[in-house]
């Protein structure tokens, strides 16, 4: 078995390794895969400082565990489509590994507009396992649950890539506004939410919200609300009733999902009377939309 991606923190310390069968192993998972023979051209190294991996002096370059090393923040980089989109050739080569698995199961998948893929029937399951947190969470901000549905499903498959490994990297990242969750809500996004009265996860709670810039410690204690899905899904649909209330004055837009699938990806933007919706706005309302009415029972 060989290690095909290797997900370091911040100090570059080894968190995960991904195996070629996309197995995620903790480093003492890929400790004891190594003492069994199981692992390919990798040896443990054991100094003051503990045991970690090396790779082996005769390892091909491409599959050393240095090359094979990305940081969190690059996977963020690359899951949201930034301008560091690809420019990781570790990240690129398990994306592109991933994607020929999901050819390879000859089944049906979706593709987001930025080549994002996943299988039909894991989307499906996710969305009927929380379907009732969505039509609960639409029907209390009024907004359309099917947009929500949409909305979440396009979240969906562009962090299957990275959904079982996502948790082990949040922390490291926390310091950072980084979108975390089913629904992909940003703990800036969901301060704001709390700040603006919108939603409020716990009002007994007297630390929320938070004002002036966030801490990593705010950030660390707001993390324990938006993580979990019933608090992530409010704060999802919340943020889309608020996105149209900040455009009413200009436009109603509750009823134009392509508008605001395009601002729940972009911010709330600048309320015009002719807004137009990006292309992966437009494949949230025609596509993923009606794949929300199927499923949302």
């Amino acid at each position: 078995m060989k290690i095909i991606l290797v997900i370091t923190d911040s100090k570059r310390k080894n968190l995960v390794f991904i195996s070629e069968f996309f197995k995620t192993l903790s480093l003492q998972d890929a400790i004891n895969e190594v003492s069994l023979g199981k692992l390919e051209d990798i040896f443990v190294v054991n100094n003051k400082f503990g045991k970690y991996l090396r790779s082996a002096p005769n390892t091909l370059v491409k599959d050393n565990l240095d090359k094979l090393s990305v940081s969190p923040n690059e996977i963020i980089a690359y899951a949201n489509h930034t301008k560091h989109f690809q420019s990781t050739d570790a990240i690129s080569m398990y994306a592109a590994q991933y994607i020929a698995s999901i050819i390879e199961l000859d089944k049906p998948f979706l593709e987001t507009v930025d080549g994002d893929r996943e299988l039909v029937v894991r989307v499906k399951d996710k969305i009927i396992s929380h379907g009732n947190l969505i039509i609960k969470s639409a029907k209390e901000f009024n907004i359309d649950p099917y947009l929500l549905g949409a909305i979440i499903i396009d979240e969906i498959v562009r962090m299957s890539l990275f959904e079982d490994i996502s948790d082990v990297f949040w922390l490291d990242l926390i310091g950072r506004n980084v979108s975390v969750g089913i629904a992909q809500v940003t703990v800036e996004t969901a301060n704001n939410v709390i700040k603006g009265g919108v939603y409020n996860p716990n009002p007994e709670d007297k630390k929320l919200p938070f004002f002036g810039n966030l801490s990593k410690k705010d950030r660390q204690y707001l993390f324990q609300y938006v993580i979990q899905p019933k608090y992530n899904i409010h704060f999802s649909a919340a943020y889309i009733r608020d996105i149209i209330d900040f455009w009413s004055s200009k436009l109603d837009i509750s009823n134009r999902p392509e508008i605001l699938a395009t601002l729940y990806a972009q911010g709330y933007g600048d309320p015009q009377i002719d807004p137009e919706a990006n292309k992966r706005g437009s494949q949230i309302a025609n596509e993923f939309y009606s794949l929300a009415q199927k499923w949302l029972k």
